[in-house]
């Protein structure tokens, strides 16, 4: 969970006079300038996670080869607590502190935690990205001062919220067939090396086990975007599997 998922900051930039009128051609334009293409992405981030049954911060090392490879690394006060790695296929995690490790299903797991995301979902969702929906199922409506843009994607309800003065997308919600829901806060919005703009602060709601919801703060300090990381993994013999 801690993967994919402070207290939630004011907009930096506070706007005032009228609400701007925008075209659906803005909106749509701006929603598909919300995304980027990408090899490599690696960030890091400070990260609180808050489920039903615990809460736990410590700063975050997040690397990604698309369509390969979602690596993790977790510290607490300086010391490696958790590193994780997932393919497409399988999810393994070591816990440095207790000497156990969790190998898996990425499939299965992912359904064990209620997202009806498959793998390349999960790693758009960490970089920042959404889904970009068939125009012909895009309703839009003013609301205060976000256009909010409301589509269909198979079976997952979308709900965007565009900021009207900046265009940038300030909030995203998806709900399943099941009823399930992540939602999602993007802000602090900053133009990295690369030429990318991205949020760098991001707070996640997703399910949690189906016991209730897991709440993810990212405040990210560093992205960098298509250089190839490191991304080593492995177990000692001494590590106890657990389930």
């Amino acid at each position: 969970m801690i993967v994919i998922s402070g207290c939630k900051t004011k907009k930096i930039v506070q706007y005032t006079g009228p609400v701007p009128d925008r075209s659906k051609g803005e909106i749509l334009t701006a929603l598909s300038d919300h995304n980027y293409d990408f090899v490599w992405y690696a960030c890091e981030t400070s990260i609180t996670l808050n489920t039903p049954d615990e809460g736990v911060s410590g700063k975050s090392y997040i690397r990604m080869r698309r369509d390969s490879i979602i690596w993790a690394s977790v510290k607490k006060f300086k010391v490696e607590a958790v590193r994780s790695l997932i393919t497409p296929e399988t999810y393994i995690a070591a816990n440095r502190l207790d000497k156990t490790y969790q190998k898996g299903s990425t499939e299965d797991v992912f359904a064990k935690m209620g997202l009806s995301l498959d793998f390349m979902d999960v790693q758009q969702a960490i970089f920042g990205n959404i889904i970009i929906p068939d125009s012909n199922t895009i309703s839009i409506e003013k609301e205060g001062e976000h256009y909010v843009v409301k589509a269909m994607d198979q079976d997952l309800q979308l709900k965007y919220w565009v900021n009207a003065y900046d265009l940038e997308l300030d909030k995203v919600k998806m709900v399943d067939y099941r009823g399930r829901e992540i939602n999602i806060d993007y802000d602090d919005y900053r133009t990295i090396d690369s030429g990318e703009k991205l949020a760098f602060f991001r707070h996640y709601i997703v399910p949690s086990n189906g016991t209730g919801d897991a709440e993810i703060f990212m405040k990210v300090k560093k992205i960098e975007i298509n250089i190839p990381k490191k991304t080593r993994f492995s177990i000692s013999s001494r590590y106890e599997r657990v389930h």
